[in-house]
């Protein structure tokens, strides 16, 4: 099948029946597990995720024991959804790059310095609110060069026929690493400190470092413009007939990044507010939070739903708000709320999957680090500004009115998007 140059509108039609054997064939495991060049991005993009689970459940259990409010731990998550707002900046310059394995080498490195840097300071016990957050910025910043590297990269080593089996193995993978990292960091929260989460996420950085060393991305036409026409040029593919559907996800993603973003920054307050042992609560539910998340990317992989991309964009966030009102019940055993996030996680990966996967399927290489970045920032924006307001809440509202509005939101945000045109009927 053609690739979409970015120009032409992406296929919501249905396959030939040729292509429904092959194109549209769910599984596809094997195939996939003889790919090296996948596999040495599985495994490196593995390592840092597992590093960076370790570290956010560190840095927001600190940021919150800090201040014994949710101010700080919102600031946190303000500077980091911020930031990653501003890869639309940075993806045309990742974009630029004929290797794109580059980005890794040099990125990876810096932050684990950082992150020893944080060990260190937590280890003296000299931490202050402004270092935190001017190392939580110094991480954020080079994440957003390794994100939209990633959101680059699966294209470049398989068909588009596999994307949607190899998210699914690179969930497979995270139930392990995801859990072991949220779990590991609950563990190094109680038995060591945070600076022992810190000391993890640079190990794991030099890990990944080493894995990327083989790994060849390269992209054979990539943008020869000027910056601003680089720039510019990312932006053409929301215009006209052919943007129509980039510009209904934008939209949305407007209302749903917003309330999307609150759940993780809730869940210290559960802890704190619902159980006599926080520590331990929080690295529940937060485990709980990934593994569904996982193993949703499972069974999404295996299904290879790309005829009904437009279908999980609408169905899943109502699911993660029904799940998020199931929790104003309190009194209840760990195990209903650990169920009821993980639903919620699964909801929101999913989501996030089927509308990645579908830029990843529907447009040229050349274009992907662009599109992923200008899409994420309406997400990111409101998301941003979700955590602060939040935040800001939570010092004069309880936390049960906080996840009814946040639960109603994602409701509201999956019902909208069936108004939007060509939404439901996404596909590649």
């Amino acid at each position: 099948m053609a690739r979409s140059t970015g120009n032409d509108p992406p296929t919501v039609s249905g396959p030939s029946p040729r292509s429904d054997k092959v194109e549209y064939q769910t599984g596809g495991w094997s195939e996939l597990l003889r790919n090296r060049r996948y596999l040495l991005l599985l495994g490196s993009g593995t390592l840092a995720g597992a590093g960076y689970a370790v570290y956010s459940v560190s840095v927001l259990f600190l940021a919150y024991g800090l201040s014994g409010n949710l101010l700080v731990a919102g600031a946190v998550l303000f500077i980091e959804y911020g930031v990653y707002t501003l890869t639309f900046l940075i993806a045309p310059l990742v974009d630029r790059a004929r290797d794109k394995r580059t980005v890794l080498l040099v990125c990876y490195p810096i932050q684990a310095l950082a992150a020893a840097l944080l060990a260190v300071e937590l280890r003296g016990g000299a931490l202050s609110v402004p270092v935190l957050l001017g190392l939580v910025l110094v991480l954020a910043v080079l994440w957003d060069f390794v994100w939209a590297t990633f959101m680059i990269a699966p294209p470049l080593v398989l068909p588009k026929r596999q994307l949607f089996v190899a998210d699914g193995l690179s969930s497979v993978v995270s139930v392990g690493t995801q859990v072991g990292g949220y779990a590991g960091g609950g563990a190094l929260l109680y038995f060591v400190g945070p600076y022992g989460g810190a000391s993890a996420y640079a190990v794991l950085l030099l890990g990944a470092f080493l894995i990327a060393l083989p790994l060849r991305l390269r992209v054979e036409h990539p943008p020869d413009t000027r910056f601003l026409e680089t720039f510019r040029r990312g932006w053409d593919a929301f215009r006209g007939r052919a943007g129509r559907s980039l510009r209904s996800l934008a939209g949305v993603d407007v209302l749903f990044g917003f309330f999307s973003a609150v759940p993780p920054l809730l869940l210290p307050a559960i802890a704190f507010e619902r159980f006599g042992t926080p520590a331990s609560a929080y690295a529940v539910l937060v485990t709980a939070f990934a593994l569904g998340g996982s193993l949703a990317g499972i069974l999404v992989g295996h299904a290879n739903p790309r005829r009904h991309v437009g279908r999980l964009l609408i169905l899943t966030p109502v699911l993660a708000g029904v799940s998020l009102l199931a929790l104003l019940p309190t009194g209840v055993p760990l195990a209903l709320p650990a169920f009821l996030v993980a639903v919620a996680g699964a909801a929101v990966s999913v989501r996030y999957t089927a509308k990645y996967t579908w830029v990843q399927g529907s447009y040229a290489p050349e274009l992907l680090g662009r599109l992923s970045a200008n899409l994420y920032l309406f997400t990111g924006v409101s998301g941003s500004i979700a955590v602060l307001v939040v935040g800001e809440l939570s010092a004069r509202l309880p936390l049960e009115p906080l996840l009814a509005l946040d639960g109603l939101g994602l409701v509201v945000a999956g019902l909208v998007s069936i108004t939007l045109p060509g939404l439901s009927r996404l596909s590649f």
